[in-house]
This record gives C-alpha cells, structure tokens and sequence, in this order.
C-alpha cells in the first residue's frame, strides 16, 4: 500500500497521498486537544510530535510541534499508522462523522462559500490545508484555515493575494477576508463552537 508523502508550504506539516480516498464530503480537523476523533485520528495523534491532522478525500495532512523529531525520522511512524488504519478498515468510521452543518441564509455568505468550496478549496488542498467559511457580516469574510495551512508563515500572504482577490473579483460587496488560523501551541475549539462565535454567539465559561 503505497502512500505519498509531499512537502507543504508549511515547514511543519507534511501531506500523505493516500493510495485510495477516504469516505469524507469535507475536510476533518483534529488536534490533540479534539474531544473526540475517529480512529485513525487517535493513531495518529498518538505519535510524539504529530500536533494537528487534517483528513481529506485524498489525503492526510500532518503537523508537528517545533521541537519534535524532523520529519524524515517522523514520517515513517505516519506512514506505518495510515498503513496500518486502511488495512484494518479503520477509515470506513469516517462516513458517519461529519461536522455540524450551519445553515448560511444571506444570499453573499452561500456566494462565498460556494466559491471557496469550488474554486478555492482544491487548491488549498495541494498544499494539504483546507478552508472554510466561519460568517460574513458588513463586507467582512472571516474563514477558517485548517491542516497544513494552519500557522503556516506563507498562509496570510496565500490568504491575502488568493483568496482575497479571487472573492472580490466575484462579489464586489466583500471589503476584506480575515482568518482564524490554527495555533499549534494553543487549544483549538470545536468547529462549531468557532463557527457560532464568529456569528455573534456567546457561550458561558465552565
């Protein structure tokens, strides 16, 4: 079972082509402070270092935490656990785990997330990121950058002359695009949590 393994714009984080496509709609990330993951993602996550994955149709993105094991050292260990999942079927877990699905009623936010989905999105996953839309209120876009785009030194320049300028060409309303990237040094909220709050929404703490 041959998996590719491929350098990111991201120092930190590697992307592993798989040898068959994984039974997911959208991107799934996890970290090792997600309250919950599949089990591919424990087996991953559980090897010293490895701090943030992404799983995608195609591909496994990995990051690791600076002062961990360089990747030629630590990418077998990834391998051998993908290697490992796929052979036991473990990845057939991942067609009933799906993120929480927002519903976007303004006409500008399901334009933008239309065009981030197609025209955006496959060429974040070449570099083994993915991103999403968190909510648009007064010509500001606020996206979520995941997997190896997550704390990437050349995401907001990716952000900025990419995704910025593709947006605008298409809805002149948008003003800006801002992001919520991922920090590896940080705990990460739930998805749906991050999505709520760049809504408006306000949880109490405890």
């Amino acid at each position: 079972m041959l998996i590719r393994v491929e350098l990111t714009p991201n120092p930190l984080a590697r992307r592993f082509v798989l040898p068959r496509p994984l039974p997911v709609d959208e991107p799934l990330a996890f970290d090792r402070q997600s309250e919950r993951h599949p089990r591919l993602a424990g087996r991953l996550l559980k090897i010293e270092g490895v701090t943030n994955l992404l799983l995608a149709k195609d591909f496994v993105s990995a990051s690791r935490d600076a002062s961990a094991a360089e990747w030629p050292a630590l990418q077998y260990d990834v391998v051998a656990e993908i290697t490992g999942a796929l052979a036991d079927g473990e990845d057939a877990e991942l067609e009933r785990w799906t993120e929480v699905q927002i519903a976007l009623d303004d006409p500008i936010e399901q334009q933008i997330a239309e065009l981030l989905r197609t025209r955006i999105a496959p060429r974040v996953a070449q570099d083994g990121g993915s991103i999403t839309l968190l909510g648009y209120k007064d010509g500001i876009a606020r996206v979520q950058m995941s997997g190896a785009c997550g704390g990437c030194p050349s995401a907001l320049m990716t952000l900025k002359r990419g995704v910025e300028t593709t947006l605008k060409h298409y809805i002149p309303e948008l003003q800006r695009v801002e992001a919520a990237l991922e920090s590896h040094s940080s705990s990460k909220k739930p998805f749906w949590k991050t999505m709520l709050e760049a809504r408006g929404a306000k949880f109490r703490s405890g």
